[in-house]
């Protein structure tokens, strides 16, 4: 029982820390030259949003 609360801590934690970590890169997205703002929306997109979108569906199920 204990395991299962931790993890849900630990994932509500994960994703705020990756709404903080999407926020910095659509600040850099901002302020960037246009050729690296491909890069910027690619990173999001691949890396923090999906992990978002597992935490949440983990959270939904317990």
């Amino acid at each position: 029982m204990k395991d299962k609360k931790r993890m849900k801590k630990l994932r509500e934690k994960r994703i705020k820390s990756l709404q903080k970590q999407i926020d910095k890169h659509e600040e850099k997205i901002q302020k960037e030259k246009e050729v690296f703002k491909g890069y910027w929306k690619k990173e999001i997109a691949e890396k923090f949003l999906k992990q978002i979108e597992e935490d949440e569906d983990y959270l939904e199920e317990k």
